[in-house]
This record gives C-alpha cells, structure tokens and sequence, in this order.
C-alpha cells in the first residue's frame, strides 16, 4: 500500500510538471516583450558594478533567510511525529529548500531530497513533510503580505484581499483551537497545534524579511523606494513566483517586480534580480548539490518512550482516567509521569510518581516540545507547583480536592450530623448499597442516558465517561430502591486511595441516595486498609484578593456544577488540599487551561484500554456471568 501511494504520489507530480514549464515559457515571451533591444547587456553591466561591500549584505540576509527557512522543517517533523531531531531536521529542510527553490516543482525535489538526506524517513513520510512545509509557508506568506499591505504603502487593490486574508486567518486560528483533529471521508487529519502555527508565522516572517532585504541592498542606490514601501512589493511578487512553481519563480517575478517598479529602468530591476538570485538562489542550491553527496546521520531523536504503567499503583489514583483518555507514562529518571495529549498541550496529570524534580519538569518540556505543544501540569500538589515555580513557572490555583481520612472518618461525631441526616432519609425511603463484581451494565446504561438527559452531554479528559470496560475496572457502589437500580458512583481505586470519578442517578433518586453510596465507598475503603477516599475537586478562586479572580471564581463554580456540588462534599467533613496548573509563561499557561476545558466540555472519542478481566466475568447480563453466579 505504501509502495503505491509513492508511485501514485510521483505520478501525480510528474502530471504536473508540464504545468510551470508552460507558465515560464508564456512569461518570457511577456517578458522579452517589454524590453529594448540591448537590454541584456545592461543587466549583466549592472551586476558587475555592484561593490563587493553590497555582495556581502546581500549574502548575509540570503544566509539569515535560509536559517529561518530550515526552521520550517522542525516545525513539521515535530507535527507529523517523525521522530527527527531538530538539528538533522532543519539541515535537510535548508539544502531541500535550496534546491526546490531553484529547481521548481517544490513538493517533488524538496521530497525526493528529503528522502536522500534522511534515511530513517520513508518516502511517504518524505513527501507529507515537503507538501506541510510548502503549505505552511504559503498560509503564512499569505499572513505576512497581507499585514504588510495593511501596515505599510502598498497599492490600493490590495486592501480588501488583505483584509479577507487575515479574517480567515483568525477564523481559521479559532477552528484550529476548537477543533485540532478533524474526521474527514473515514480519516483523521490532525492539524498543527497553535504554537506550530506561530512558530510557522514567525520563522516565515524572518525568512521573507531577509529576503527582501538581499534584494532591496542591490537596487540602486537611487532607487527612491524606502525598504518600508519595498516589502510589500516584494511579497506580492515572491507571491506570484510561488503560485506559478517555476524553476526560482524565474518569470511571473520579474514580471511583477517590473510591473510594481515602473520608474525605475528595466535594466536596473532586471540586474539587481540577477544579482539577488546569484547569492539567494545559485550559490545555495550549488552548495546544497555538494550536500546532498552525503546522507545525514545519527538522526532519530532520543525521547522517552510510553512505559508500562499500573495506575492502581499511583499515589493518586485520579490518574486512572488515564485508561479513558489515551494519557501514557513515560519515566523520567526516578519518576514516572502520566502525561496526557490534548490539541495544545501535553498534560502531566496530578503529580510525577515518586515526586517532582527539575529533571520531571525538563523532561516534560522536552516531550511536549517534540510535539510543539504547551507543557502544563493540570491539578498538581502544592510540592510539585513549588518546584515549577522555582523553575520560573506560571502558577495558579485552580482547585481544590476533598480528601476524606478513612481512619479519621466517624459519622458519630457532630462534625457529621448533616451527613447522618441525609444516611437516615436514605434508609426509610428504603434505598439500599450494594457492590459486587459482577455489575448490571444494562441498567447502568440505562441510569447513565436518565443522567445524559437531564443533565447534558458527560463531559471526558480529566473526568471519565460511562463505559462498560471503563467502569469493570473500577469499584461501584450501587444503589437500589425496590430491587431496581436508581443511581451508582464509581471510584478509582488504588492501593494508596480511592477517588471519586462517575457519579450517576436516575429521575426518582430518593433524597440522601448519593449520601450513602459515598459513606458505602469510605466504609469499604477503610476496611481494605486504604488511608485516603478524594472525593474529587471543585474550582477554586486564583486570588480571592482580586476582584476579577472572585468573579472568574464564582463562574467556575457555577459552571462546574454550582455550590450545591461543594455543599455535598462537605457533608463529609473533608480536607481541602489546594490542586494547582503550572506552565512555562502566563501566556502558555492561559491558552492550556482553555485547551483543557475544551477537551473536557467537548471530550475526544473514547480510547479505553483494553480490561483486566473478561467482560463476561464482570457482568451479570452475560449468559456466562450469570451460570457462575448461579
């Protein structure tokens, strides 16, 4: 299969080669039009007389311009996961570029010598990172030019293009936020996150600067254009040779240039191109023959790789979402971090295991910069957020978990009389709990579409969803009101703790039913030598000093299920432990809390793994699981 989508892939490029060839010949033929006889001449006499000091600012910025150029290969092998390290990666995008940009038919040669220099990267691989580079780099010449033509003098008809462009651009930014992975005709095309994006407009922008600064510094000196009035200028026209795919652009680019820079004599325009392309395109791509003799070594970059990882085992057993959410673990030195993968993040879940060092916090960096995501650290102690605000992170408090200590916990005592109250409203309605191994799915299913209809859609990433291979790996406490199911909770369980994670009930839930399947839980809990039951977290208020951090606060709780949810762990006479987020900047920091909430309120399609026992030992609907509960 891959052998053929290489052939076909050629096959299509070798369709379209005849198409540049045709635009060259038609634009030459324009060309020659327009210039006087001896013309030739004039041109070459004006590329001798440039000095030597102008060859060398020339030079500089065509070498600036090519450093910016290879940054784009990074960018792309870090979105489709190559696996490259940087360095390799950005020599092979400068000598493919170097050649593509001279050769023409840009996909084709930056592919094929991609594929040369790179002998870990397959073909296919090799010709997906020439078509992302191409792409990107014409979406962000579209940006640049058009902030260009609105920022500085450019022709008249290029305001409203302008404007539509960097509309769609920001449209095309908020989709890409909202929706980083799309499904199309039975695919799934990941987009680049928006950090890849910047990066793109960032190292673009660099590279066309220099660019037109290599040409601007061998036009005469009396030319009468400001580099501010030559920059658009040059943009549109560099836009024009990258639309036509000819070898350099040679033709539509003298074209425009010619047609944008009409006082000046064509002779003079048409030698100071020559002189550009000598060192922006000749020297390079001659440069880039010699290195093409030889393929890159040492290539692959040294990365953590997914470890196996029992979250039973975890000091905090909220990580079990981890079986829903496609997180990984990876081992860092002494700890093993849990890091879950959203559209703009890599999310180290609660705490590294065995504690945070600076060695987690860089590791963490380094893997989500292979993926050009924010690293971030959702929900962490107050340890883990002191490291990373030693290490010059933004931090924030963001939440708090009610912590419940089984040894500790005595509905006796008058701290518990609400929570009495409500375990005592809950046995005259005749509500009774149960657990058992083998769970009825069917009427779980039917509680979680009651629970969907009332309360909307379940929300995923950091919270779990009802899932039969989820939930069997899970401890359930059942409720049942005349023999029929009204409501369950389900909880991570772990050797250390127990957390809190499903929590559904049906239309007719008698008063105090969710009261007493959590006493059940701590109950249990404690009977099994487990020291702690977390109750999960509710938002918390950054600063409640600051007036926009309390109303921010205050709509958090009232979005995250109000204060009846805090009225209801209380009940319970918890401990609230601060739960905190830290990123690299403030910037990063506000972009991965959003990025979270998206995957919360709009969770990915589930990725359960695989159960720790057959489904049909676990639920009492299956033929087999009810012959051996017989």
């Amino acid at each position: 299969m891959a052998q053929l989508l290489n052939t076909n892939a050629l096959l299509r490029c070798a369709l379209r080669a005849p198409v540049p060839t045709l635009v060259l010949v038609i634009c030459l033929w324009a060309l020659a039009a327009r210039l006087e006889p001896g013309t030739s001449s004039a041109v070459w006499a004006y590329v001798v007389q440039v000095t030597p000091l102008v060859w060398l600012q020339a030079l500089g910025l065509s070498i600036a311009s090519l450093w910016a150029v290879g940054r784009y290969d990074g960018v792309g092998h870090r979105h489709l996961q190559t696996g490259v390290r940087d360095r390799p990666a950005r020599l092979a995008g400068t000598v493919s570029i170097a050649l593509a940009q001279t050769l023409g038919m840009g996909v084709l040669t930056g592919a094929l010598a991609r594929w040369r220099l790179l002998p870990d990267l397959t073909l296919a691989q090799a010709f997906r990172l020439s078509a992302f580079v191409s792409v990107s780099f014409l979406g962000g010449w579209a940006v640049v030019t058009a902030m260009a033509c609105l920022l500085l003098p450019s022709p008249g008809w290029t305001l409203w293009p302008a404007i539509a462009v960097l509309t769609l651009a920001a449209v095309a930014s908020v989709l890409q936020f909202l929706f980083p992975v799309l499904r199309l005709w039975g695919k799934t095309v990941h987009l680049p996150t928006l950090p890849a994006s910047a990066a793109i407009m960032l190292w673009t922008l660099i590279d066309t600067l220099c660019a037109a600064g290599a040409l601007y510094v061998v036009l005469p000196a009396d030319a009468g254009v400001t580099v501010a009035q030559f920059l658009p200028l040059f943009l549109l026209a560099l836009g024009s040779a990258l639309i036509s795919n000819t070898p350099g652009g040679v033709g539509p680019f003298e074209l425009m240039m010619l047609g944008l820079l009409p006082h000046l004599p064509a002779s003079d325009v048409l030698g100071s191109i020559v002189a550009f392309r000598i060192v922006y395109y000749a020297l390079p791509a001659l440069l880039a023959a010699a290195a093409m003799m030889r393929p890159l070594r040492n290539t692959q970059a040294n990365l953590p790789a997914p470890a196996a990882f029992d979250p039973r085992t975890a000091y905090r057993a909220e990580v079990g979402v981890m079986r829903q959410n496609g997180a990984q673990a990876f081992v860092c030195g002494a700890s093993t971090l849990v890091a879950w993968k959203t559209g703009q993040t890599l999310t180290g879940l609660c705490d590294p295991q065995a504690g945070c060092t600076p060695h987690t916090l860089s590791a963490l960096q380094h893997l989500a910069r292979s993926q050009s995501r924010i690293p971030l650290w959702y929900k962490c102690s107050a340890r883990t957020a002191a490291q990373a605000r030693k290490a010059g992170w933004a931090v924030m408090h963001i939440a708090d978990d009610a912590v419940i200590s089984t040894a500790d916990f005595d509905t006796d005592r008058p701290l518990y009389r609400r929570l009495r109250r409500k375990l005592r409203t809950a046995q005259k309605a005749g509500v009774v709990v149960t657990q058992t191994s083998l769970l009825p799915i069917a009427e779980m299913t039917r509680i979680d579409a009651e629970w969907q209809s009332s309360h909307g859609r379940a929300r995923g990433g950091t919270m779990g969803q009802f899932e039969v291979r989820y939930v069997t790996d899970q401890r359930c406490m059942l409720a049942h009101l005349n023999g029929r199911l009204v409501a369950f909770a389900t909880f991570h369980a772990g050797a250390h703790e127990w957390c809190l994670d499903l929590v559904r009930h049906g239309d007719d839930l008698p008063d105090g039913s969710m009261f007493a399947l959590v006493d059940a839980a701590i109950s249990t809990a404690r009977a099994e030598g487990v020291g702690r039951v977390n109750l999960a977290a509710i938002p918390a208020c950054a600063d409640p000093g600051n007036r926009f951090w309390r109303w921010l606060g205050a709509q958090m709780v009232t979005f995250g299920g109000g204060a009846g949810l805090r009225q209801f762990k209380s009940g319970f006479a918890p401990q609230w432990q601060p739960r905190y987020a830290a990123a690299p900047n403030w910037t990063a920091l506000t972009l991965a809390l959003a990025d979270i909430a998206r995957a919360v309120h709009h969770p990915a399609p589930l990725t359960s793994y695989p159960s720790a026992r057959p489904l049909h030992e676990q639920d009492e609907n299956y033929e087999l699981a009810s012959r051996r509960a017989s």
